[in-house]
């Protein structure tokens, strides 16, 4: 039993697979992120563009 909990440990198959899947998850949590972020900026300077452009009167003729 003791040499088979050790050998276990030892055991390294499937380490790569785990990083790489690690990796993917840590990756697409920062796009997530980023995306979000970028989109709340862009929803910010959309609504103030449509504020200076409402005060200007631009599009009435």
């Amino acid at each position: 039993m003791k040499n088979w909990i050790l050998n276990f440990i030892a055991d390294e198959r499937g380490t790569a697979a785990t990083e790489y899947g690690i990796t993917a998850v840590v990756m697409a949590g920062g796009a997530a992120s980023g995306l979000s972020l970028l989109r709340d900026t862009l929803q910010a300077k959309q609504a103030n563009m449509i504020t200076i452009l409402g005060e200007q009167g631009a599009g009435e003729e």
